[in-house]
């Protein structure tokens, strides 16, 4: 994957665009607020006490469904379009990636209907998006993944391989998600998921829309794009444990972050900044840890700067593995990523995992081949 490059980021969130909210995530701020529509009750005083979400107030005030994420997805699109320079006439030979949810959680918490469920309309979504995002990328070059948090490295893997065939110029890849319908919320209540009074230990539910560019390298110099990551290596991995099978032990997330890493081993003694989807619940806590115990022969994971986006945006399911990609980004642009490597490693709950290295940019990158 050498000669690829990250060009422009978007993003739409608690914390506002992407400049701001990865400024803001880096110095622990979040927004989290009581969403006053939706709790529990509090059997030692026996009254109503609203759980704490991450909103992204005012942008999704009244919307619901695919309506509300369009809203999330056009805020960021407008934002990649500003940060990277780009118009909307240059995307006729671009590609679009969107990741979504999954029926998963659907179908554990809602068994009577199956896994028919689906929180998002996708074929649509995509189609809404290029429309009020004004971008005129060819139906044919729309591609939709169901991937959760792991979707982000399965986008980027096939987004490459258009590239290294030059199928396209560039590729626009990103992800939608809310946790903030009260279906969801209540399925979410149903799986002892959802952080509430009666259940100290889940997540707090968050919304966002992230979306980053992919470009060959040596025609985005050409052009003097702005260039702020090298992509360096990406994998999936699967492990038959789910979330609600059994004790997760980090194989799977294991597997996929040690085959990215080993695309470094040699180049970097330090610690990697790390970023995982870490999010309150004590079965990815202990995925997590295991999968470190299992990597600890590696030097980039020795002691390593760990970031995880839910504390600072909630868990914004699809949308996380883009977002993770706008935090390292900004943080090679602003210089204080504390490692020339990144390493983001995405666990979704049905038991895929998905993993990728960026490097901050240097002067010469080789071209695809």
């Amino acid at each position: 994957m050498n000669g690829v490059v990250v060009i422009g980021l978007g993003l739409a969130s608690s914390l506002d665009d992407v400049v701001t909210a990865c400024a803001a995530a880096r110095a622990g701020i979040n927004r989290a607020r009581e969403i006053p529509a939706f709790g529990a009750i509090d059997d030692d005083v026996i009254e109503f006490v609203p759980i704490a979400g991450h909103e992204c107030h005012p942008l999704t005030d009244g919307f619901q469904g695919d309506a509300r994420l369009i809203r999330l997805g056009t805020a960021a699109l407008r934002n990649l379009l500003a940060y990277s320079g780009l118009q909307s006439d240059d995307l006729s030979r671009t590609a679009f990636f969107l990741n979504v949810g999954s029926s998963f959680l659907s179908s554990v918490g809602e068994p009577s209907e199956g896994a028919s469920i689906e929180r998002v309309s996708s074929a649509s979504l995509v189609d809404a998006l290029c429309q009020f995002g004004a971008l005129p990328i060819p139906k044919e070059l729309r591609f939709v993944l169901r991937g959760d948090h792991h979707g982000v490295a399965t986008a980027v893997h096939e987004a490459c391989e258009l590239l290294r065939r030059r199928v396209v110029e560039r590729c626009l890849i990103g992800g939608v998600d809310s946790f903030l319908e009260r279906k969801t919320l209540e399925m979410l209540t149903r799986l002892r998921l959802l952080k509430t009074v009666g259940n100290p230990v889940g997540f707090m539910p968050g919304e966002a829309a992230a979306f980053f560019f992919l470009e060959r390298a040596v025609p985005a110099r050409q052009r003097g794009a702005r260039i702020e990551a090298e992509l360096v290596a990406t994998s999936a991995a699967t492990e038959e444990t789910h979330r609600f099978s059994g004790p997760s032990h980090g194989s799977g997330l294991a597997a996929a972050m040690g085959n990215v890493l080993e695309a470094v081993r040699k180049k970097q003694s330090g610690p990697a900044l790390v970023i995982h989807n870490l999010n309150g619940d004590p079965w990815r806590a202990m995925e997590w840890g295991t999968a470190l115990v299992r990597l600890a022969g590696v030097e980039l994971l020795r002691e390593p700067r760990a970031w995880f986006p839910p504390a600072s945006f909630g868990e914004t399911g699809a949308a996380t593995g883009p977002l993770a990609v706008c935090m390292a980004v900004r943080a090679f642009a602003r210089r204080y990523a504390g490692s020339p490597y990144a390493l983001i490693g995405m666990s979704s709950y049905a038991g895929t995992k998905g993993a990728l290295v960026l490097r901050a940019p240097t002067r010469d990158v080789s071209q695809v081949g």
